[in-house]
């Protein structure tokens, strides 16, 4: 069956990230995100793809990652519904799809049990589920556990309000009827529960990792999950890493890295192609330094990512923190994290700290934007390409 890939749409709850820049290209310990669901897909055993796309450079990523398996498809419509129903043209009515959303992040075997429950399970439809805690931020299923079927689909409920706290996992197969559905106006969950009253919907219940990429910080916990996967210390023989520097495993090096004196990789930590550590800077677990990006010398870098060509001067403390492709933060800025007790942001972060157990947003600043020397920066900044600062939601 096709695989069909959502990968349009103007990413509004990832701003200031996705502030002139798609999406589904935001890095997660080396991968844009879109790539989780390519090799999910992969692992389903889908050969031929369609991806609905509204940015050239997603365009241009899927060409180059897919060849000829891949009709790429400009999204005309809003939202999911109008990327289905745009996608829907190069369906065939008598076949079922798989569909994802571009910005999961998880492992393959999601994937491959999704498909293998709708070839032992006599369904119409399978949604992938997961256990979540913020129902109010996702789709939500109903299932009949006597049944083991779906009865009904809510979409985003309060807290009050949901029928379950089993959200939708963004990998679904469904009939071709589901997008007629669409095309005929209704929304996907309504579609999707129709679907669930006429025909037979199963749930693929997963309790792997899964990590959902909607807001700003999801980056954070996805890198949690994808460099928990790592395993071993793999340096590129073309990095160039001081006989000084201390690396301490699970950490990946890649290809024309540098690495320099006194310099403390702690892992699990990912390191791009032509990144740069700087002397004496320590980078500490579930941190990503991407492709060409910059840590200068004495700086410390914790539970953070440094999208593409981002950079942090000398004396830096950057924690709890995204920075977007090619932002600049100056030297000596101090990022601080910890929030109030009192203080609920959806989707936060796995909870850190030795002693006791806080609640921490860092900043997260647009690509090309810039943060000032010499500053301090309080917790859950965001920080947009015009150089204005906000707030998260919450704080």
């Amino acid at each position: 069956m096709k695989g069909v890939i959502l990968a349009g749409g103007p990413g509004t709850n990832m701003v200031p990230l996705t502030e002139n820049f798609p999406k589904p290209l935001l890095r997660v310990a080396g991968e844009p995100l879109i790539d989780y669901a390519i090799r999910g897909l992969e692992a389903a055993g889908v050969t031929e793809y369609i991806v609905v796309v509204s940015d050239k450079r997603v365009e241009e990523h899927v060409e180059s990652r897919l060849g000829l398996r891949a009709t790429v498809v400009r999204q005309k419509g809003k939202e999911i519904e109008g990327a289905l129903i745009d996608a829907s043209e190069y369906l065939s009515h008598d076949e079922p799809f798989i569909l994802v959303y571009s910005d999961i992040v998880a492992p393959p075997d999601m994937y491959r049990q999704l498909a293998d429950t709708y070839s032992t399970g006599g369904a119409t439809a399978v949604l992938t589920v997961v256990p979540v805690t913020d129902v109010e931020t996702y789709g939500i299923a109903q299932i009949d556990f006597s049944s083991g079927r779906v009865i009904n689909v809510v979409e985003k409920p309060g807290p009050s309000e949901s029928v379950s706290s089993l959200a939708l996992g963004g990998a679904y197969i469904l009939p071709y009827k589901v997008a007629a559905m669409v095309r005929d106006g209704l929304t996907l969950p309504e579609a999707l529960s129709r679907e669930a009253r006429d025909g037979k919907v199963v749930p693929s219940l997963w309790n792997g990792d899964w990590v959902d990429v909607g807001y700003p910080w999801d980056i954070i916990s996805a890198n949690y999950v994808a460099l928990g996967w790592l395993e071993g210390t793999k340096i590129s023989s073309e990095a160039e890493v001081a006989h000084t520097a201390v690396i301490e495993g699970p950490v990946v090096i890649e290809r024309g890295a540098v690495i320099d004196h006194y310099a403390v990789i702690k892992g699990p930590v990912y390191v791009g192609p032509e990144a740069f550590v700087g002397k004496s800077a320590f980078v500490r677990e579930f941190s990503s330094v991407e492709e060409a990006a910059v840590v200068g010398a004495f700086s410390e870098v914790k539970r953070s990512s440094l999208q593409p060509g981002s950079s942090i001067g000398s004396y830096v403390l950057l924690v709890d923190s995204v920075l977007g492709p090619e932002a600049v933060v100056e030297p000596r800025v101090t990022v601080m994290s910890k929030l109030e007790e009192e203080v609920r942001v959806v989707r936060l972060p796995p909870l850190q700290g030795v002693v006791g157990k806080y609640k921490k947003l860092g900043m997260y600043v647009a690509p090309k934007a810039r943060v000032k020397a010499s500053t301090t920066v309080s917790p859950g900044t965001l920080v947009h390409s015009d150089g204005t600062v906000s707030r998260t939601v919450g704080t």
